[in-house]
């Protein structure tokens, strides 16, 4: 396992963080998240909407039968639309670190932004939580550029803590539709070249497209099995979040093609090469991942190994 730091956090942080949104049953999260601290990961995506407070509480019970919270990374995010405002960032991080079982959220971040609640309503809130204790850094995932430096040039001319971590979707596979309503995207020149010139730590979700570099078959049986499980909820001619809904386009097929090419030089997959993407940027970079099983985190840990030289992290994204 590969770690770096984000300013204001003493813990070191694996760089591919676990993602706490698909397990239902503590046996099964058990084995996965053990097999996670055996391989070295150490930080868990956590949201207040996952499972409707249940993943919380799965890794609540999980970490106090292992004794590890001061070992471990908790990552909370709540304030998901529709109840992105103040009051619910409080009210929900009493509900997550209560199921959480701790009494502080190593990193708190808002799932959501709300563009008619001034940005400063936000920032004195998240510095109040900070203050208690309660999280001890911060930061907005699918939240704008603009949004995000107008929070961070707020901060500053109040004096107050800023914003130190942008969560959006970070995948060599630019994102073509929404995932789901909101989602932003952090593969743009303006982003990207923000993030560096600022050394903002960026946490991507959906960092390897979902499927999108593997195999043809493959990436369709994902796609036909997400389409179907969302039938139930998704709106007539809603797209479903599957790798070829969101991602399938020209400029993708190309990056893909480029991905394939160079895993084949470096004898290691396509898939990887997309893993190893968001890990070689010129700011501190750090991929979610949801695996279901343990295979899947296996397949995932050979792209911390993988050194992309910054003119190939350009070639593969088009640049």
């Amino acid at each position: 396992m590969k770690y770096e730091k984000i300013k204001g956090l003493d813990k070191k942080i694996s760089k591919l963080i676990m993602g706490n949104d698909n397990q239902i049953e503590f046996d099964s999260a058990e084995k996965l998240w053990d097999h996670w601290i055996e391989v070295g990961g150490n930080a868990f995506d956590n949201a207040h909407v996952y499972g409707n407070g249940s993943m919380e509480s799965l890794m609540g019970e999980w970490h106090t039968k292992r004794n590890i919270r001061n070992d471990i990374v908790v990552i909370a995010k709540g304030a998901h639309t529709p109840n992105c405002n103040p009051s619910s960032i409080s009210s929900q991080l009493s509900e997550s670190l209560d199921r959480l079982k701790t009494d502080f959220a190593d990193i708190y971040i808002m799932h959501r932004d709300n563009l008619e609640i001034p940005v400063g309503e936000f920032m004195d809130v998240l510095n109040q939580e900070m203050k208690k204790g309660r999280i001890k850094i911060f930061g907005g995932s699918n939240w704008t550029l603009e949004r995000f430096k107008e929070a961070n040039e707020w901060a500053e001319k109040n004096n107050i803590q800023p914003m130190s971590i942008l969560n959006n979707n970070l995948a060599l596979s630019k994102m073509i539709k929404p995932l789901w309503a909101g989602c932003i995207s952090s593969n743009d020149d303006d982003i990207l070249e923000y993030l560096k010139k600022t050394q903002t730590a960026h946490l991507s979700w959906s960092s390897q497209g979902r499927g999108y570099f593997l195999p043809p078959e493959i990436c369709q049986a994902i796609e036909d099995k997400i389409t179907k499980d969302e039938s139930s909820w998704r709106q007539p001619g809603e797209n479903s979040s599957g790798p070829i809904s969101c991602y399938d386009s020209e400029d993708n097929r190309e990056r893909r093609k480029r991905a394939n090419e160079l895993a084949k030089e470096l004898n290691v997959t396509a898939q990887n090469i997309a893993g190893a993407w968001p890990l070689n940027q010129s700011f501190p970079s750090f991929a979610l991942i949801g695996p279901r099983e343990i295979s899947e985190i296996d397949t995932s840990l050979p792209s911390l190994d993988i050194k992309i030289t910054k003119e190939q992290v350009d070639w593969l994204n088009l640049k």
